[in-house]
């Protein structure tokens, strides 16, 4: 018998793959304690929140507020970023009962169990986050809400790009003890998921990322390995030949960029220069083979952005060939550098933005073409019996006529290209659209 036997709850996750893999982890926390997860009259709601965009606050809020106004009884919890730059007052304004700052998202189950006591609201903040050095003791033995399983295992950031709101709301660097991780991922595989994805805020800085790949490709049942990003400066040579000899690691690399413009990656503090990430880039490409996916994120509209900053950001992003491109416009974060620079007119960040996803759109059809006709090999999320759902080795999500289980890998020649992947028919076509309505797909 659990403190929280029979309680059923909800779980609502915002934002990056950590913040995802938190909250499988925090569902695990409280099935352990006896709960039950439910999306009916839950008694408990639990949102994993994120505030790196203004856009981030604005639905976090919206979530808060929804939560409350359609389950008035039930204790609603907030944690994560957002949650660890609350205020009491705001506490009170949108209706939660308890806020936890990061590194302690492991107290949620006992803090559940005296709110639903009556013990009134609960609002706890981390101690000091420059200085803690203390790792969440969050665990998983298998996934919950996905089909491949998150596994965390850095936390906290220290680069302090000029824009990033992220150190601290997140804390000093700490990578999760090796043999922790590895275990976790050996309960994941044993538990039936065959594809870990290795994620963090900043997962280049973990101490022994090679070695880590090591032991996990070595596990029994581990079909597929991913990164979830990585920062392009942590992208080395040593690191690039040790992923080239791990059969199990997908060929696919997110690696952020923000900016192709030399002026603006320097006024962002990013610390490399546009010719530095091609070389990088151009290294992978020739280490982990030409069907690699290289994909990224682009910020526009930094303060220093102007158009003619903001043509040659596009023109590099376009020589580089890359598979899928996240656009993003800037979102200044108080207490930020760069939210004290004169800030960009919003209809020019706005038509930026647009021509950027337009490009984004031309990159990702272009890469995915080339896999037309040819064989794929794709690991199944989805099956209704007569189509598979699911992801190839380099991050291209294709919907096949074929015959598998899930989490099974099957075989397929993709003959057309859709917005949602590549698809063999037009029959196949239907049955991605029937996913699409009838599924949630990460």
């Amino acid at each position: 018998m659990g403190i929280l036997n029979g309680v059923k709850f909800s779980i609502y996750v915002q934002g990056c793959r950590t913040n995802q893999y938190e909250g499988e982890a925090i569902a695990a926390a409280l099935e352990a304690e006896g709960a039950v997860r439910s999306g009916t009259l839950p008694e408990v709601i639990v949102i994993v929140s994120c505030t790196v965009t203004a856009t981030a606050d604005s639905k976090c809020r919206k979530l808060i507020r929804r939560a409350r106004r359609e389950h008035p009884d039930a204790v609603i919890a907030v944690c994560g970023c957002y949650a660890q730059k609350m205020t009491e007052e705001e506490r009170v304004r949108l209706g939660a009962d308890i806020v936890a700052g990061n590194r302690l998202k492991h107290m949620l189950p006992g803090l559940i169990e005296k709110s639903l006591a009556g013990s009134g609201p609960s609002f706890i903040k981390s101690c000091d986050l420059k200085n803690n050095t203390d790792w969440d003791a969050l665990s998983l033995d298998r996934p919950r809400l996905h089909t491949r399983a998150f596994l965390k295992v850095q936390d906290g950031c220290a680069h302090c790009c000029s824009y990033c709101i992220v150190p601290s709301v997140r804390g000093k660097p700490v990578s999760r003890p090796i043999e922790d991780a590895a275990a976790e991922a050996r309960r994941i595989t044993e538990g039936g998921c065959p594809e870990i994805v290795l994620t963090g805020v900043h997962l280049g800085l973990y101490r022994d990322l090679p070695l880590l790949v090591r032991k996990i490709a070595s596990l029994p049942g581990i079909k597929r390995i991913r990164f979830g990003s990585i920062e392009p400066f942590a992208v080395t040579d040593g690191l690039l030949r040790e992923l080239a000899g791990c059969e199990a690691f997908c060929r696919h690399l997110h690696m952020p960029l923000q900016s192709g413009d030399d002026g603006v990656l320097a006024s962002m503090r990013r610390g490399y220069r546009a010719a530095e990430f091609a070389k990088i880039t151009e290294q992978a490409r020739a280490i982990l083979g030409e069907e690699l996916h290289i994909s990224t994120d682009l910020m526009v509209g930094f303060p220093s952005e102007d158009e003619k900053a903001f043509a040659r950001s596009l023109d590099f992003v376009r020589g580089q060939k890359f598979g899928k491109v996240h656009v993003f416009p800037y979102s200044p974060r108080s207490g930020t550098d760069a939210a004290a620079m004169p800030q960009q007119d919003e209809h020019a960040v706005r038509y930026r933005t647009e021509e950027a996803l337009r490009l984004a759109s031309e990159l990702h059809e272009a890469f995915c073409s080339r896999w037309i006709g040819r064989e794929c090999v794709i690991l199944t999320e989805e099956t209704d019996g007569s189509y598979v759902r699911g992801l190839t080795g380099n991050y291209i999500r294709v919907t096949a006529k074929a015959h598998a289980e899930v989490n099974e890998l099957v075989r397929a020649v993709p003959s057309k290209y859709l917005q949602e992947g590549l698809v063999t028919d037009e029959s196949c076509a239907d049955a991605a659209r029937r996913f699409r309505h009838s599924c949630d797909i990460s």
